[in-house]
């Protein structure tokens, strides 16, 4: 009982993790220099731009 008690608290302890850090995000928004990573590495796999057309390497 005490083993299913334990992952019970575990569990909620990380879904409240995951709902505080969704809540900051929320009300600072994302950080620029994540965008900016994503932006680069999406560049570097050959995706086409935001109007379709390809992006030079």
């Amino acid at each position: 009982m005490a083993d299913i008690v334990f992952v019970l608290v575990a569990v909620a302890f990380f879904a409240l993790c995951v709902g505080y850090v969704r809540g900051c995000e929320r009300i600072i928004g994302a950080d620029p220099a994540d965008s900016a990573a994503r932006n680069l590495s999406a560049d570097r796999s050959g995706a086409s731009g935001a109007r379709g057309e390809a992006v030079a390497p």
